[in-house]
């Protein structure tokens, strides 16, 4: 790792406004990691980045799974020995397939909350 880099940390990178800010991240001199709870999507998404000569890397996060973010914290430990920047940008989405105005408003709210 390159220690004149900042490292930058975003949860839900693998696709819309998430992937994007990992990209404008890595455009500006970053070193990020892309977390995605889904390790194909996420390689995938990393490996298109770095097409591009992006300084992007792939961590596996599930922000629903202490476990996970765990492991994902002593991994990043590992790799970087810092984090300069987080963005918690990945969602949960309760209930699948569900219409938003047709979703039962204990779960939205344990959707917004969580």
């Amino acid at each position: 790792m390159t220690h004149d880099k900042q490292v930058a940390l975003v949860t839900g990178g693998n696709r819309g406004i998430g992937n994007e800010l990992v990209k404008q991240l890595a455009l500006k001199g970053f070193k990020v990691i892309l977390a995605s709870r889904d390790p194909e999507m996420g390689y995938e998404s990393v490996q298109k980045l770095m097409e591009s000569n992006l300084d992007v890397s792939f961590v596996e996060m599930d922000v629903d799974n202490q476990e996970s973010i765990s492991q994902a914290t002593i991994t990043i430990n590992e790799r970087y020995r810092r984090l300069d920047v987080l963005i918690n940008n990945a969602g949960v989405h309760l209930e699948k397939n569900e219409k938003l105005l047709a979703m039962d408003p204990y779960i939205l709210e344990k959707t917004i909350i969580h």
